[in-house]
């Protein structure tokens, strides 16, 4: 019994260790990652945003989203493209590879850092950030199905670290598990709540 709690003292003593390191060169090295974390997050917004409304113009994407469900989807109608040729092209030239690129990236920035949840980056930022609804989450949201089964194990350990909630970790495993159904976001601080006559999932996170 003293050996198997021995055992477990160190193993306990080398896991706070390692998340002690990360976070050390995770603070040390926080401004060059932010840059880089944001440029992912804006392309993969961005180029998105790009195959709904036509356009990179930022403020009209948000006057669209403003509109009501019903007006929304009349402009939406408005400014579709003549033909999808165009946006298959853009997500199999333009938006697929750079999600697989970005992918990697995440995972090897995790591998040294930890992940880098926008909660994480604001104990150790003191700036604001280029788009005030950036998170890195948004990523691995759209992360290529190869990847699936490394980041299940992954941002398991994240989640039980403490470095991503677990809502966040509900969020992944939704999109981990093929998006089939909400169960792991259900698991996992989300819940199902009527509003306006609707069931709306909703975060029950911080």
């Amino acid at each position: 019994m003293k050996i198997l709690l021995l055992i477990s003292f160190f193993l306990l003593s080398a896991i706070s260790f390692c998340q002690t390191q990360k976070d050390s060169l995770f603070k040390a090295d926080i401004e060059v990652l932010v840059e880089e974390l944001e440029f992912m997050y804006g392309y993969d917004q961005t180029l998105r945003e790009y195959t709904f409304y036509k356009t990179f113009d930022k403020s009209e994407t948000n006057r669209v989203e403003a509109l009501s469900d019903s007006l929304r989807a009349e402009a939406l109608k408005e400014i579709s493209f003549t033909s999808d040729s165009l946006v298959r092209k853009i997500f199999k030239y333009y938006i697929n590879p750079q999600d697989a690129l970005h992918t990697q990236r995440v995972i090897d920035i995790t591998k040294k850092y930890g992940f880098p949840s926008s909660k994480r980056i604001k104990q150790f930022y003191n700036q604001e950030f280029e788009d005030p609804e950036f998170n890195p989450i948004i990523i691995l949201i759209h992360s290529p199905k190869e990847f699936w089964e490394e980041l299940k194990v992954m941002m398991k350990n994240e989640y039980q670290n403490g470095d991503i909630s677990q809502c966040d970790y509900g969020y992944l495993l939704w999109q981990f598990s093929g998006r089939k159904s909400f169960k792991p976001m259900l698991d996992n601080g989300f819940e199902m709540v009527e509003k306006d006559g609707r069931s709306v999932l909703t975060s029950t996170c911080d």
